[in-house]
């Protein structure tokens, strides 16, 4: 058969059998190189493929990262803010080195990271007619005003509807364009609480802390709300008598007489408590956002004894960790919330808003004695606890509208 080439069938053979030999060669190859890329890079580690490479660089992690320097203006000041309380109005009172400390902003680490800045329109449009509690204690309200004031240059005043001539009290307030209600309910312990004597300093006095019984001030009217923010801690470090099923479980705090009780472990039951009241609270289908400790930054002694917070700018990630008791606090709400999102029966119905190490990093955002005049007499004669406004807290909320809008 004459072949369609035209060669001879001489070279025709040569031609086949050169043909055969470049088959197997490249099989042999391809084989090689297939068992190299499946073993060797799994025993010695051979550089991966840039796809791989991709895979293997962190994720966004908005918990982690540093406070880099931002040459833009606050969001506002105390001129156009109302809602600043005194005691954090750090401008009025003349800190040291305020403007800058103002101008750093929140980078979190990871492929891609980049924190926007706080868009109040945006804020005010996921949040139409819909409602926001926050749940906690006075940082919960330094929270709130902070969020107010970020609100303040969307141009719409909200109205107190619920007015109260308090300060521990529940205070509700209301954007009628946009139809959205915020409230913050004051409840420090987040449970049942009450003082041990009758006509004690709310401040000072030993409580009666019920552990196993959601604090009925939130838990009886938060059900119609669409979000809740969840948050406390630092209120469980003074003098308490704690109750559990019935019965005394222990003391903790300062002049505790009886059988200790580590204060991240009454952390830790409370947080369980108000989750699984808000998991199963009848009528409540809102999204609940537990906020991680803020710890406070008393150095050379406490708030009652010259303790003071006097630094005047950000740390590095590396330079400092949370203290011991914070530390176990923060672990408490982590493991709470991880169980309380477990057996949520709808994905993504608890969020974590871990603020703990970017707050640890901000010992210079507090008021300290520059939240009121020197010679006036306050209860926080020095106040590293809450944080000044416009001030680090405003970084609560870029964070709480990324994760609402994730």
């Amino acid at each position: 058969m004459k072949p369609a080439s035209g060669g001879s069938p001489l070279a025709v053979r040569r031609a086949a059998s050169t043909t055969g030999l470049l088959f197997v060669l490249l099989l042999v190859a391809f084989t090689a190189s297939n068992y190299s890329s499946l073993n060797t890079d799994r025993l010695i580690g051979a550089a991966p493929s840039s796809r791989a490479k991709q895979a293997a660089a962190p994720a966004c992690d908005v918990a982690r990262g540093e406070w880099v320097p931002d040459p833009a203006a606050p969001y506002y000041t105390n001129a156009t803010c109302p809602f600043i309380d005194s005691r954090q109005d750090c401008m009025r009172y003349g800190k040291p080195g305020l403007g800058s400390i103002l101008r750093w902003r929140w980078r979190p680490r990871g492929r891609g990271c980049d924190l926007p800045r706080f868009d109040p329109a945006a804020f005010l449009r996921l949040a139409r007619h819909r409602s926001m509690a926050f749940v906690g204690d006075s940082v919960a309200r330094n929270h709130l005003q902070s969020l107010m004031c970020l609100l303040s240059s969307a141009a719409e005043h909200p109205r107190e509807i619920q007015p109260r001539d308090c300060v521990h009290c529940t205070r509700t307030y209301h954007y009628p364009r946009h139809n959205f209600t915020v409230t913050v309910f004051w409840a420090p312990f987040l449970v049942r609480w009450n003082l041990t004597r009758a006509g004690a300093l709310q401040f000072m006095d030993p409580h009666n802390v019920f552990l196993d019984e959601p604090d009925p001030e939130w838990a009886r009217r938060v059900a119609g709300y669409d979000y809740v923010v969840l948050s406390g801690a630092k209120w469980f470090t003074r003098p308490a008598v704690l109750h559990e099923r019935g019965r005394v479980l222990g003391c903790s705090g300062d002049g505790c007489v009886g059988d200790p009780v580590p204060p991240h472990r009454a952390v830790r039951a409370a947080f369980r408590t108000a989750l699984r009241a808000l998991r199963d609270l009848p009528g409540f289908r809102g999204r609940v956002v537990v906020r991680t400790v803020a710890p406070p930054h008393y150095e050379n002694g406490k708030w009652y004894d010259g303790g003071n917070c006097l630094r005047t700018r950000p740390t590095q990630s590396g330079e400092t960790a949370l203290p011991e008791t914070e530390a176990a606090f923060h672990a408490a709400q982590v493991e709470e919330f991880r169980a309380a999102a477990a057996g949520a029966a709808e994905p993504g119905r608890f969020v974590l808003m871990d603020v703990s190490d970017m707050m640890q990093m901000r010992g210079d955002g507090h008021p300290g004695q520059y939240g009121h005049w020197p010679h006036e007499k306050v209860g926080f004669g020095i106040d590293c606890v809450h944080w000044c406004l416009p001030g680090p807290i405003d970084a609560w909320s870029e964070l709480l509208l990324h994760l609402l809008t994730d």
